[in-house]
Parts: C-alpha cells; structure tokens; sequence
C-alpha cells in the first residue's frame, strides 16, 4: 500500500480519525466526542492568582507525566520506523561520570567520531543513570559487525557492550522501558532525553477522511493487537485508540 496517497497537506485540518504508521505498527485514533484541529494554537489560558499550591503541584505533576508520555510515544514510534537500528549499544565510562553536560559533550563527541569511522552509522541513544548516579548511554544502532575492541577504542572513555535485538517483537516498547524513571530525574529537567541521527525515516500520520479510507482498504492485511477507549482531557473528549500491525 503506497502510504503516501492518503497523506494530506491542509494547514489547518478538522479530523474525527487519525492513523499513525511506524514500521509494521500501525496505530487509529477515533475521537468520539468533537473532531480535532491540526494546526490550530489555543490561545494561553490566563492563570488564577487565587489558585492554592496544590492545584499547582498537581498541575505540575499533570505537565509533567504528559510531558513523559509524549517522550515515550515520540520515541516508541521513531524505534519502530527504523527497524534497521537492530543492534543495542551500551556506552559506559570508566570514571564515576556524574555531571551529566559533560557527558553529553564527550558523547556528542564519540558520535562524531563513529560517524568518521561508519559513512553511514544511525542511531537514537537514551540517557540512564545507574543507581550510584553514574551516567551512561544506551543506543540502537545499525553497525554490522565491529570488534567490541574496536568501539571501546572508538569511544574512548570506559567500556561498550553490543548486542543483536532484531529478535525483539516491539522494539520500540523494548527501548522505551529504559527511558520511564529517568525522565524524572532532576539533572534532566530541561535537557535532551534522547539523542538520534537526523537522516531516520519518520512515522507517517493520515487523518480525516484519508485515515478512515486508508483502514478501509488496508485492514485485511493488519491484525489487532489491542485497543482501549480513554479519555485524554477536556478538550479531546473520549477516544477510541487501536494497535494493528502488518501480518507480513
């Protein structure tokens, strides 16, 4: 199924449906209650000086988790787009690495370095922190076979450990489950909380009219894998949400 014949270019858009496809998952939103603008900004809301703290806390909480969750999906999707990235790449330092912007600089160095020694390396990399507090990077990549000696050198800094995942059923899922309690972390508040090349394939996204004919004519050659209906706020109402993926 050419994908890109039901993708659409309007602006501003009215939608009740809306398809994502990443790889060999593809997710349908149905919103049940209004439709959805695409490209419409609401204007701010002003804030109550009345509010108490925990109104606050709470709405920080709520900024928060949802600011986790759109993380996780955003990465979960990328994952799955690039199936290819099928080898995991553990960096570690040697020292007890801590400051986590110096960390950053020595990694963005080491991908520099890879993509010298690799034409055409790709990768999406996670920030995690051991429990002593030690910073340390884990990335799926595309490398054929390299030497472990090879990469340690390459890297420069501590130890590697490299893996084969392409037997992995959701790699996306696979992938985020390192990402959830580190987002908390205060030495993260307001940096990165991933790292990726920028020549991946994206996650296509269908919607309106084009998303119901696309299930339409692609759904016999999907299975189900679960569905739900929640409620994500106010301003969306109930949605219908289904997981299909390619039955080849």
């Amino acid at each position: 199924m050419i994908i890109s014949t039901y993708l659409s270019k309007t602006m501003i858009q009215s939608f009740n449906d809306k398809v994502i496809i990443s790889g060999k998952f593809v997710e349908y939103y149905q919103y049940l209650d209004k439709a959805v603008l695409k490209g419409y900004r609401r204007k701010p809301r002003l804030s109550k000086e009345n509010k108490d703290k925990s109104n606050k806390d709470e709405q920080i909480k709520e900024k928060r988790d949802s600011s986790v969750r759109r993380t996780r999906t955003e990465m979960r999707r990328l994952v799955n787009s690039n199936p290819h990235l099928n080898k995991f790449l553990t960096l570690t330092f040697a020292s007890k690495m801590t400051d986590l912007s110096k960390a950053n600089r020595l990694f963005n160095t080491y991908i520099r370095r890879m993509n010298k020694h690799f034409s055409k390396f790709q990768y999406i990399a996670i920030v995690e922190f051991q429990k002593r507090g030690v910073v340390h990077y884990h990335l799926l990549c595309n490398l054929q076979y390299v030497p472990a000696k090879k990469l340690e050198e390459i890297w420069q800094h501590g130890f590697i450990n490299i893996k084969r995942i392409d037997r992995v059923d959701n790699i996306g899922a696979y992938v985020c489950k390192y990402l959830h309690k580190d987002m908390f972390d205060k030495r993260m508040f307001r940096k990165k909380k991933f790292f990726r090349s920028q020549d991946l394939d994206k996650p296509a996204e269908i919607l309106g009219d084009s998303a119901k004919l696309f299930m339409k004519e692609g759904l016999e050659n999907m299975k189900l894998d679960w569905e739900k209906e929640f409620k994500e706020n106010e301003y969306r109402g109930k949605i219908l949400y289904r997981q299909y993926r390619y039955k080849n």
